[in-house]
Formats: C-alpha cells, sequence, structure tokens
C-alpha cells in the first residue's frame, strides 16, 4: 500500500521544532522519522521556514542556534519530495494571498491533505482545480487521526 502524501504548512515545521511532544512535533515524527506518511514541500515552503526559523525571537524561544536550524532545514529539504512551485502565480486562498503558495504545493504534489493551523486555509476546508485531485486541508488533531496515531 502507497504511502499517504500530505504537504505540511511552515507552520507545522515551526511548531514541531517549539515542541516535538506537541500535536506538530507528533507529526513530523509520523513523517520524517517513522515514515507513516510522505512529506512533500516546495521551495516557497523551504524559503519561508528558513526566513521564518531564522529571526533572532524565533532562534531564542526555539533555544537553538543558527547553525542548528540550518541544519534542520537541510534535513528537511533533503528528506521531504520537493516539487518545482511551478504554480506560484495561483490565487487561491482569498483570505490571504501570502498561502497562495501553501496552497499550490499541494496542488501541483498532487497530494490528498495539507495540513495546517492557519484558519484561512482550513475554512477552504478543499482545495480543487480542475485536472488535479482535491486535497482536503486538515487540522494537525485531524491529520493524527487519519493516520491511526
Amino acid at each position: 500500500m502507497a504511502l499517504v502524501r500530505a504537504v505540511l504548512d511552515t507552520n507545522i515545521y515551526v511548531s514541531a521544532l517549539l515542541s516535538s511532544q506537541g500535536i506538530a512535533g507528533r507529526i513530523f515524527t509520523a513523517g520524517f522519522e517513522r515514515g507513516l506518511f510522505a512529506p512533500v514541500t516546495s521551495p516557497a515552503i523551504l524559503d519561508e521556514l528558513i526566513d521564518v526559523i531564522a529571526r533572532p525571537a524565533m532562534m531564542k524561544r526555539a533555544r537553538r542556534n543558527l547553525v542548528q536550524l540550518a541544519a534542520f532545514h537541510r534535513w528537511v529539504r533533503r528528506a521531504a519530495e520537493v516539487v518545482e512551485g511551478e504554480y506560484q502565480e495561483l490565487d487561491i486562498v482569498p483570505r490571504d494571498a501570502k498561502d497562495n503558495p501553501i496552497a499550490a504545493t499541494a496542488l501541483e504534489g498532487q497530494v490528498p491533505y495539507l495540513v495546517s493551523q492557519d484558519d484561512d486555509l482550513l475554512s477552504l476546508k478543499v482545495l480543487r482545480m480542475p485536472g488535479h485531485r482535491p486535497v482536503q486541508i486538515v487540522a494537525p488533531r485531524a491529520f493524527l487521526r487519519l493516520l491511526g496515531r
């Protein structure tokens, strides 16, 4: 049986860094360490991740230095499937255009799930685009239930 593929919003990676025992940390562990699903990402998500985690306040809050955070970023880039990011011009998220690259990654990656804590994405519930499979947008706790965790 093929692994479920899912796009994790940047906020899941950041939350996992802040608390490996929290729900986002458990999702991160399920995908990246236990192989219970296949994470899919894009250059846009990876760029946003490095922008967020390199902020001085984030480094302090995560209790990590820049070298450790850069290693985390490289690990995510190597361990996840990276789609090209060709759909960046799509206008899919009407409430917050900054979320368009996240939604575009899910569509381009042809994944069944996008996992986010962002209300602007969660309010959409499903992404639909002709020629693509529908993408369910789910909260972290719901995704863990889907994985049987």
